[in-house]
């Protein structure tokens, strides 16, 4: 054996690979103790520096937002109290303009007409163009400011708000916000809305305040109208063409989503789920507080590489110094391991000499008094007391020998005879196996005719029920059809008496009757033939086959099919698609049974639309095609629809009794196994199935024209 073998299978080497797994799992638990730990330190801090921050932000726009609307809700009242002085009402719009450097711009407007009863629009407009202030009067018709959002939300609200942040291209030619206060004409004890009044501020303000967020290096700032619009923001692209939203969708980020949604809804928190930042593409965090005057929100990006950068650097350093400390003590207990089993593996190397036949090999010479010399003198010691047993041992060999050679002859015997025995009763098992599966299929068959056979018993009961309500229904209709014909005639006698106004009233009244009961009659008898149909196919009898238009007959129960949709659902559309082959000629079959087959794809057809449109919506249009084909002694029918067509796995099973995909309580999945033995016991053809699952579904049918069996 070679030393490398021996070192591996040694003491020393079990002992230092105990030592370094023990130390190694150690250390792993301390390593992710420290960063679990570390981590929860960091993210503590952050929130509460993020939450410090942006509460800071927060408050610095809600007080500049409250000291410059304390302006126009201390003026309210006095516009209210001096309705009827446009001097004086002029001079106080212009003084809040010309005395306050953060408004660019003061309107007082009125209600329509309130000023004079042949003016509709008045307002007046004081607005800031560099050192000036401007006066402008919005009593254009060109300018309907009753339509406008800073107008109509107050006077509907009945309080005053902030607008939504837009681009003043008439006045200040920048990005502003306006507040909208309302006043009344309080007059005999009633209060009336007279008008709006209104001051602009820009967004610059706030744009210059959030940009200044500085989170380490590429951490950032940004504000969002109560909508979701993007008012600032590091990336200037965004900023008005952009909502959380768009972004959120664009980058397809659930989480910033969600986050969005959170903030236009005045929400407040820090946000520990990681999502990529438009600015650098980096996973970030996001804390976020809402402007509670002006309902807009602000947020702060924190990229998490950066702020878990310390973490990280000291995780690295740990990692470090744990390799370099492994190193070290591995050099360590190899030195130490060597020093203790050197003689170990000399007397290993001895005793396995020994162990070969070499008993008069010399033993080497450990003269230390520990464990290991007790052992080596031990051994010599029982060197010698098997130098005395040797001889026994040989003469005692020789009857073992002969007894051995006795044992391996019965041994091959024996392994004979068991071998025989094992060919006998895998014989028997491979028989057994196949009784089983034998009897597995008669099982399977059994079930499957007692399934059929209690179909055909309900299938005929159903019917027998039905059959003598429907021959009431058709016999009454015959005779509602011959009353109203007697109707006619009794009306046209009585022509002279009546007026012809009423006369051709009660004749229309009578005709609209009479089509009802022929209709009611045609289909109590198509219900009735369906009836016999059932009946015939319960007794396992068909009806007589006749030559039949198949093109005629397909399209009746597509448009059947088509009116019974829309019965269970108004709102059902499709577009239908007809391709029937003129030269197709009449194909001898039993036409209960193939409309049967007909109705049975058709619904299913429509049906998978149905659920297909309540998926997609508008963006999907259900289609179905119908086709015939005349292949000379056969005739070829395909029925395709663009629905949600049938996974591979189940388009195997689907002409299988009792099988259905649909929900509990909307199929018996008998349809399509019915369709099948009609089809291919019944009239010698073949149905086939093509389907890509979410793109379509076509069923394939091919008849003999003739000689049915």
């Amino acid at each position: 054996m070679s030393n490398k073998n021996l070192f591996r299978r040694g003491i020393a080497f079990k002992l230092i690979i105990s030592i370094m797994i023990t130390l190694g799992v150690i250390f792993i638990l301390l390593f992710t103790y420290n960063l679990l730990f570390t981590r929860r330190i960091i993210v503590r801090n952050l929130e509460t520096s993020a939450e410090n921050l942006t509460n800071a932000t927060v408050a610095e726009i809600d007080k500049v937002l409250s000291s410059i609307q304390k302006i126009p809700d201390n003026v309210a009242p006095i516009v209210e109290r001096n309705l009827r002085s446009d001097t004086l009402l002029k001079e106080l719009v212009q003084l809040m303009v010309t005395s306050n450097r953060e408004i660019l711009g003061a309107c007082l407007a009125f209600e329509p007409y309130s000023r004079h009863p042949l003016q509709k629009y008045c307002s007046f407009y004081y607005y800031r163009r560099n050192d000036s202030v401007l006066y402008k009067n919005l009593d254009s018709p060109s300018y309907d400011y009753f339509t406008l959002d800073w107008y109509q939300v107050p006077a509907v609200l009945g309080k005053a708000v902030w607008s939504e942040p837009y681009f003043d291209e008439g006045g200040a030619d920048q990005l502003i916000s306006t507040y909208s206060i309302p006043f009344y004409d309080h007059h005999g004890g009633k209060k009336k809305l007279a008008g709006i009044l209104t001051i602009d501020i820009s967004i610059a303000w706030f744009q210059k305040n959030i940009s200044k967020i500085k989170v380490y290096e590429t951490g950032f700032g940004f504000l969002i109208s109560k909508n979701g619009v993007v008012v600032s923001h590091p990336v200037e692209e965004f900023i008005m063409n952009e909502t959380i939203f768009s972004i959120a969708d664009e980058r397809n980020s659930p989480a910033l989503r969600q986050i969005g949604m959170k903030m236009v809804r005045g929400g407040r928190g820090f946000a520990e789920i990681a999502y990529r930042n438009a600015r650098n593409d980096k996973p970030s965090w996001l804390a976020y507080a809402p402007v509670s005057l002006s309902g807009w929100s602000v947020g702060v990006v924190f990229p998490v590489t950066e702020f878990m950068a310390d973490a990280t650097h000291l995780s690295r350093m740990i990692a470090l110094v744990a390799v370099a400390g492994f190193f070290i003590l591995l050099i360590l207990l190899v030195a130490i391991a060597r020093s203790i089993t050197s003689p170990l593996r000399r007397l290993t190397v001895a005793t396995e000499q020994f162990s070969l036949g070499d008993f008069d090999m010399k033993l080497p010479e450990i003269r230390t008094k520990d464990e290991i010399g007790r052992l080596n003198t031990a051994f010599i010691a029982m060197q010698k007391k098997l130098a005395g047993t040797i001889g026994d041992l040989r003469e005692t060999s020789v009857e073992l020998l002969q007894s051995n050679e006795k044992l391996e002859e019965y041994s091959r015997t024996l392994e004979q005879k068991v071998d025989e025995r094992t060919t006998e009763l895998r014989q028997k098992h491979a028989e057994l196996e196949i009784a089983f599966q034998k009897l597995k299929a008669a099982q399977a068959q059994l079930v499957q005719v007692e399934k059929m056979a209690s179909l055909g018993q309900l299938t005929a009961g159903i019917a027998h029920e039905i059959k003598n309500p429907l021959n009431f229904v058709n016999n009454f209709a015959e005779l509602s059809v011959e009353l109203t014909e007697e109707m006619l005639l009794e009306t046209g006698k009585m022509a002279g008496s009546l007026k012809p106004a009423e006369l051709e009233y009660l004749n229309g009244i009578i005709n609209d009757l009479k089509a009802n009961v022929q209709k009611i009659r045609d289909h109590g008898k198509r219900a009735d033939s369906i009836i016999r149909g059932m009946l015939l196919h319960s007794r396992g009898k068909s009806e007589e086959r006749l030559p039949t238009d198949l093109n005629a007959l397909l399209a009746e129960y597509v448009n059947l099919g088509y009116h019974g949709m829309r019965a269970l659902d108004n709102t059902f559309n499709i577009k239908i698609e007809n391709d029937f082959d003129p030269d197709l000629g009449p194909v001898t079959v039993v036409p209960q049974d193939i409309s049967r087959v007909f109705l049975n794809i058709i619904n299913n057809a429509f049906y998978s639309t149905v659920q297909k449109k309540k998926e997609l919506k508008d963006a999907y249009f259900p289609a179905l095609k119908v086709s015939t084909k005349n292949h000379g002694d056969t005739a070829e029918i395909r029925i395709r629809d663009n629905g949600k067509g049938i996974p591979a796995g189940v388009a195997e099973k689907v002409f299988n009794p009792f099988f259905t995909t649909k929900p509990a309580g909307s199929g018996t999945g008998l349809g399509l196994s019915i369709s099948f033995d009609i089809i291919v016991q019944q009239h010698g053809g073949r149905i086939l199935l093509e389907s890509t699952e979410g793109e379509f579904a076509e069923f394939t049918i091919i008849i003999p024209k003739t000689n049915n069996p």
